[in-house]
């Protein structure tokens, strides 16, 4: 797999943390805060990987929307994941076949993600070079690793 689970995982805290009105009938304040945030998460990812990979302008314009797009799905498929192991949790009239047709949802959570880089990693495949391509993970490191150092710094501040 090109992408790390590490990343995974703290875009699914930080996306997490930044749903702070999900039940809200029409778009306050919270949601647009929500909404900035996430965007300005993904640019700055953008710019990690610009710099990291040096992206021509050209990549990046063919690059970045099949990525988001990837990224888009799997948060997806880790929401959809955590919705049905808590609603299984939570339902004590779960039957035991609901409950093993969660748990193998959940088990085969990292299969079905693995399945998506590689639809994906074969159209990137035509957009980037292969130091390119092999640099993509470290790249994401990089930014998870300067992320997780601002929160922290963030947090040390308060």
């Amino acid at each position: 797999m090109i992408f790390s689970c590490p990343l995974r995982v703290l875009a699914a805290v930080l996306i997490s943390m930044a749903s702070l009105s999900v039940f809200a009938q029409a778009p306050g304040p919270k949601d647009i805060d929500r909404d900035r945030f996430l965007s300005e998460i993904r640019n700055y990812k953008h710019e990690v990987l610009v710099k990291s990979l040096e992206l021509t302008k050209e990549q990046q314009r063919e690059f970045f929307p099949i990525y988001d797009e990837l990224d888009n799905r799997l948060q997806e498929i880790n929401t959809e994941t955590r919705e049905l192991e808590k609603r299984v949790a939570v339902d004590q009239t779960a039957t035991d076949t609901e409950i093993e047709a969660a748990a193998s949802m959940v088990y085969s959570q990292k299969q079905r993600e693995g399945n998506l880089e590689m639809e994906y990693y074969e159209k990137f495949k035509s957009i980037l070079t292969p130091r390119q391509l092999m640099g993509l993970r470290g790249a994401e490191k990089i930014f998870t690793q300067k992320l997780v150092r601002h929160h922290n710094r963030m947090r040390n501040n308060r």
